[in-house]
């Protein structure tokens, strides 16, 4: 189980002041968070859970949360006055996430825009981000994140079994969830002050360079229902991803490309003729 007395004795100096919560079980710490955030809350608050119950990801899914071997986390944040990269905050934490992974375990560790974290192609991780207007000048940012930790093969569902791994999986052995929190919360919490001070350009050459949707050829699902075929080219100014679609102008034509601000997106292998 997540001890708070363990946890607490590893954590190091910490760049925000925050309170910690662990629960056994709570429905979902982005839930909880949000609600707790509603009223006066300390830049930082890191909520976790040993099961979540109706843990959910981006587009309402729900995220398979079973006790005692992943991780589920969230924490709270806070805005004064007008922020203007909201795009940067889910890539900046996949970022985090996966330099603390990385630096924790030595696995190598992808990121698919815009929220989930790979290994081998495989689904690890996913973040979901949350923001309301708590007053006229302050907004509320809740990063919640989920990682698969020492979840066996056969514990997944079937419909996540051939999309969805582990880090155990990986490496053939449990991990100590407690150190990988005391990786990740700091992370988290260095990048979100990066992000906040610097702006994008504090994370936007490294994101680039750990996105395995770059390059590739992709379907984008839009909340509409309509879809778009064509190649991921680059990450925009505000974490957009910017793709040349497979109808984008006759021969000869400059290649258009179309910013992507929200949808589902699959990684997909076209055949060529």
């Amino acid at each position: 189980m997540l001890s708070p007395e363990t946890l607490v004795a590893r954590l190091p100096s910490k760049v925000l002041d925050h309170s910690l919560f662990i629960f056994d079980e709570v429905s979902s710490t982005n839930t909880f968070a949000l609600d707790l955030a509603k009223n006066p809350t300390p830049q930082g608050t890191v909520i976790l859970a040993d099961r979540q119950t109706a843990g959910r990801g981006r587009l309402n899914r729900l995220w398979f949360s079973p006790p005692g071997a992943n991780i589920y986390g969230s924490l709270i944040f806070s805005l004064k006055g007008q922020f203007q990269d909201f795009g940067w905050i889910p890539l900046m934490a996949g970022l985090a996430i996966a330099q603390a992974i990385e630096g924790t375990t030595n696995i190598n560790i992808s990121l698919k825009w815009p929220n989930d974290i790979l290994l081998n192609e495989l689904k690890v991780g996913g973040i979901l981000c949350e923001s309301f207007k708590k007053t006229s000048t302050e907004t509320c940012v809740v990063i919640g994140f989920g990682i698969n930790v020492n979840l066996t093969k056969s514990a997944f569902p079937k419909d996540l079994e051939y999309m969805a791994t582990s880090l155990l999986i990986h490496t053939q052995h449990p991990l100590d969830r407690h150190q990988l929190l005391t990786s990740i919360i700091p992370s988290l919490e260095n990048g979100w002050d990066a992000l906040i001070t610097q702006g994008p350009s504090a994370c936007q050459e490294k994101y680039s360079k750990r996105c395995s949707t770059l390059g590739k050829e992709i379907l984008v699902q839009f909340p509409d229902g309509n879809t778009l075929e064509g190649m991921a080219e680059s990450i925009g100014e505000q974490g957009q991803l910017q793709i040349i679609p497979y109808s984008s102008g006759k021969e000869g034509e400059s290649a258009r490309i179309v910013d992507i601000h929200a949808g589902d997106i699959r990684h997909i292998r076209k055949t060529k003729n």
